[in-house]
């Protein structure tokens, strides 16, 4: 065994440390084994195109080709209107595009029977993922985290990579396919000849040159919005605490008001520019940018125009002395207004801490879980995972725990003792408790846990809101 420090290597998404030589070893074997990248692993050799006639996936992928996966059903009555005008966008590129070649759509059925699904691929001018394929489907929902439809996903066509998830806005808005293929432009570039103007005089100064070199919080916010107006005072201190302290930080309104009088009349009582009313194609491109999807939202920028967080009202409101400014997401993080939302958007291991002092626990809750949240980030697909901690009795933790059934109601006491759960809502709608699978609170046995679960070894969980384990 080589004395040089340790490398991680990540097979699957299990990581586990070794030597450098391994390492080595380890990558060249990967690369070697030409892989294809998991959206075409998951969409097999073959699609079924019209007619039953099949179609080879390497007819329509390979270098310069743009593929979109095209999530709906025949029964969705959203899916029904948006589908004509997918496939007239479609045919009419396909006819005139200069690069009509290098678009495809495939169909990813979420229809409920066989029949369906060939009577509404037989209104589509493209192929799909044959309808049998049930557990490819929902793999890729799973992939891409498609939580209703319809929803249009684009991809690279060579190497798999996402350009998009929303690609239903951006084809839907580009009749004429003058964006193709759609890759969202970057904050400086949408904001490259913008404008701001000041909320007391109405004076104009160039965007990118007010906000370079600072943390810039992007505030999706209008007056009509009751929670944007009790939230607007939260972000008006915060604002004010972090100029006093000298830190380079920027506000930017970005309007979503029904006229310009009522988003003047807001803008007045914050003490940051703002994007003009009228300037609604780039706050159009923003809103799809950040994938805002409710008011109030605030995006956080670094000094690059980086994404540091778009859950920077819940960091605001969770942090009333800005203490943890410019609120960088951790690997691992204590239980929190901030942190709680991340059981919704992805899977969660939660450690609840059964120690009086808070001090004490904090460092239990590093030593048992900081390595396998780092190592687990650190993987491939790892940055949908979250590691939360929390103290026995801990106000959330009692939401959470009646929320998965472990406790009757958040009155109820929790069970004495150190508890380590999984939690995967949006995924299998299930919590796993691993000290009752035989898994000790450690670093080794929470760290063994996560390599089981992600093998499938753990078994199914416990449904959310039923009983069967």
């Amino acid at each position: 065994m080589s004395d040089k420090p340790a490398d991680v290597i990540c097979e699957g998404d299990v990581c586990r440390r070794v030597t450098p030589e391994e390492a080595a070893a380890h990558k060249a074997a990967e690369g070697a084994s030409g892989d294809k990248p998991k959206v075409f692993e998951l969409l097999g050799d073959t699609l079924t195109g019209a007619g039953g006639k099949s179609v080879p996936l390497s007819s329509i992928t390979g270098p310069g080709k743009v593929l979109a996966l095209y999530f709906s059903a025949h029964w969705c009555p959203p899916c029904r209107q948006f589908t004509p005008h997918l496939a007239s966008i479609y045919t009419n590129f396909k006819k005139d595009h200069a690069l009509k070649a290098d678009w495809e759509v495939v169909f990813v059925s979420s229809d409920r029977d066989q029949a369906s699904f060939d009577e509404y691929l037989a209104e589509m001018p493209w192929a799909a993922l044959p309808f049998d394929k049930r557990e490819a489907k929902a793999a890729l929902s799973q992939l891409y985290k498609v939580r209703g439809i319809p929803t249009l996903v684009i991809v690279d066509g060579a190497t798999g990579e996402l350009i998009t998830a929303n690609g239903r806005d951006a084809v839907g808005d580009d009749e004429k396919c003058e964006n193709f293929p759609w890759r969202p432009r970057t904050f400086e570039q949408i904001m490259e000849g913008a404008v701001l103007v000041e909320p007391k005089t109405g004076a104009e100064v160039p965007a990118l040159e007010r906000l370079r070199g600072k943390v810039s919080l992007l505030y999706f916010s209008a007056s009509w919005c009751p929670p944007c107006r009790r939230f607007t005072p939260k972000l008006l201190e915060a604002v004010e605490k972090l100029r006093a302290a000298g830190k380079a930080v920027e506000a930017v309104f970005v309007s979503g008001d029904r006229d310009e009088a009522s988003m003047k009349e807001y803008h007045s009582h914050m003490t940051w520019p703002a994007l003009p009313f009228s300037d609604k194609k780039r706050i159009a491109e923003l809103n799809m940018r950040f994938e805002v999807e409710g008011i109030p939202t605030l995006v956080v920028l670094d000094e690059e125009f980086k994404v540091i967080t778009t859950e920077g009202t819940a960091a605001v409101a969770s942090d009333a002395e800005c203490a943890r400014f410019p609120w960088r997401p951790q690997p691992l993080e204590p239980l929190s207004p901030f942190t709680a939302p991340r059981i919704n958007s992805g899977p969660v291991l939660l450690l609840i801490v059964d120690m009086a002092d808070d001090a004490a626990a904090e460092a239990f809750a590093k030593q048992a879980l900081l390595g396998v949240a780092t190592a687990t980030k650190a993987a491939p697909g790892g940055e949908d995972w979250g590691f939360l901690w929390a103290r026995r009795g801990n106000e959330i933790a009692q939401s959470v725990l009646a929320f998965t059934g472990f406790i009757k109601d958040e009155e109820a006491e929790a069970p004495a003792g150190h508890l380590a759960l999984i939690v995967d809502v949006p995924n299998e709608q299930a919590v796993w408790d691993l000290k009752a699978k035989g898994v000790e609170v450690s670093a080794a046995g929470l760290s063994s846990a996560m390599a089981d679960f992600k093998a499938g070894k753990l078994g199914p969980g416990k449904k959310l809101g039923g009983d069967d384990e």
